[in-house]
């Protein structure tokens, strides 16, 4: 009888972790496509010569960031409408201030807890860093930081 308690144990926990990686993988899989369509759209164009990552991002519209280097061996940011895969804009790394630096900004000037994300967007032509983050009360909040020189574009609290 213990045998059985043991192989059904088994047998269940198995069948738990292959159930939940097929979820995840099936979740994942429009991500990746969505990704890949734009990362050819972005090399098709010769807008960059080599693709380094990709992030999406959902505000008013859904876009997905493309990080490369063009042929001059600069590094670019690309944004990419992910429904039509249109180029909306090209900005260089240089010209404004990293993840890093954006996230320093804000824990700097808000009351931070944990760091949840920093992802690139674009909102009317202005690229912003969207930081996502805990405060000491445990509530999300978003600040958005202009991408050129840091300074807040708006922020949402207690969420």
């Amino acid at each position: 009888m213990l045998n059985w308690i043991k192989f059904l144990f088994l047998f269940l926990l198995t069948l738990g972790i292959t159930i939940t990686l097929i979820v995840f993988y099936q979740a994942e899989k429009p991500f990746a496509a969505s990704s890949k369509v734009a990362e050819e759209a972005v090399l098709a164009n010769n807008v960059l010569e080599r693709v380094n990552k990709t992030n999406h991002f959902h505000g008013k519209t859904s876009w997905i960031t493309v990080y490369g280097i063009d042929k001059k061996g600069h590094e670019k940011i690309i944004f990419v409408e992910e429904q039509t895969t249109k180029i909306l804009k090209a900005v260089s790394i240089k010209d404004g201030i990293t993840e890093q630096k954006a996230i320093a900004n804000v824990k700097r000037d808000d009351d931070v807890q944990k760091i949840l994300n920093a992802s690139l967007g674009l909102e009317n032509d202005t690229p912003f860093w969207e930081v996502g983050y805990l405060d000491s009360e445990d509530t999300l909040n978003y600040a958005y930081l202009n991408f050129t020189d840091g300074k807040r574009l708006k922020h949402i609290t207690k969420l």
